[in-house]
């Protein structure tokens, strides 16, 4: 993508669809996460079902982050200096009950700034029926809104965390996507997604991107990888790059990540449910 998308974005809040992975890169990606979704460590990986922060322990999943087609349209966004700060996986099994909330993505980061970016992949078909994500245009210029935490099993976000306003679902955007296309949102937009009433698993990976200006305010401590351009901040800690999958050192520096994650996504809860580590 050539054209200058910013004017569009700060206006909208979101860019959607952007041609990312062809049909063999998207069908080696798609395998790929599989493959870690039913290994025997998927249940160590993060909290509630997700699987966070691939990056740190999957070579292949290193690469896709720094896909040139995405990060030519992110450093539009966020200049040329960029971070990845997490990844995660949202998968919704066939005729799952499973469902994200009306939130923004800022609310319990920690984050200083909204010099940020969320890429949305899908590595399938993703449409209405199987509970693709859907956007409030112009919402990410209401700022931080009071939100709260809501007790439901079939909550995909780590707190169940729901906007405390009412929503005219009327005016939302359907973020369908076709498999190896991306979406962008800022942090601040107000977005949800519904349950898949299909027969087919629906699958998609978020990718977080931050200007390496952005730090941690919740915690002293955090982690990012480079991906573009150099950082003479040096807010966060370095993840060192995975050669192998799973290979032991990976994992203990993603337990230790998820670890304080969930210290900084958790900060003020009245329950928590702890990473499974």
């Amino acid at each position: 993508m050539t054209k200058d998308i910013l004017p569009d974005f700060k206006r909208d809040g979101y860019l959607f669809p952007l041609d990312v992975l062809d049909e063999q890169t998207t069908t080696k990606c798609r395998d790929h996460l599989l493959e870690i979704i039913d290994s025997p460590n998927a249940s160590k990986l993060g909290n509630r079902g997700q699987l966070n922060n691939l990056h740190v322990f999957s070579p292949y999943v290193n690469e896709i982050i720094r896909m040139p087609e995405i990060l030519r349209t992110v450093e539009q966004i966020i200049g040329p200096d960029i971070l990845v700060w997490s990844t995660s996986v949202f998968r919704k099994d066939a005729q799952s009950n499973a469902f994200v909330s009306w939130h923004q993505d800022l609310t319990y980061w920690g984050l200083s700034s909204d010099q940020e970016v969320s890429a949305w992949l899908a590595l399938s078909e993703v449409n209405e029926a199987n509970g693709c994500m859907k956007f409030l245009p112009g919402s990410h210029h209401l700022g931080q809104l009071p939100h709260e935490d809501i007790t439901d099993s079939e909550n995909l976000l780590t707190r169940g965390q729901k906007v405390s306003i009412e929503i005219d679902d009327s005016k939302a955007v359907k973020v369908e996507l076709q498999p190896g296309q991306a979406s962008l949102h800022h942090g601040y937009l107000l977005h949800s997604s519904g349950p898949n009433q299909t027969e087919k698993p629906r699958l998609g990976m978020v990718i977080t991107y931050l200007s390496t200006s952005v730090f941690q305010t919740k915690s002293p401590i955090d982690y990012a990888m480079l991906v573009q351009g150099s950082d003479k901040y040096r807010h966060f800690r370095n993840i060192p790059m995975p050669t192998v999958l799973f290979d032991a050192d990976s994992m203990a520096f993603h337990k230790q990540m998820l670890v304080n994650l969930n210290e900084v996504l958790y900060d003020g809860a009245e329950n928590r449910e702890s990473a499974l580590v």
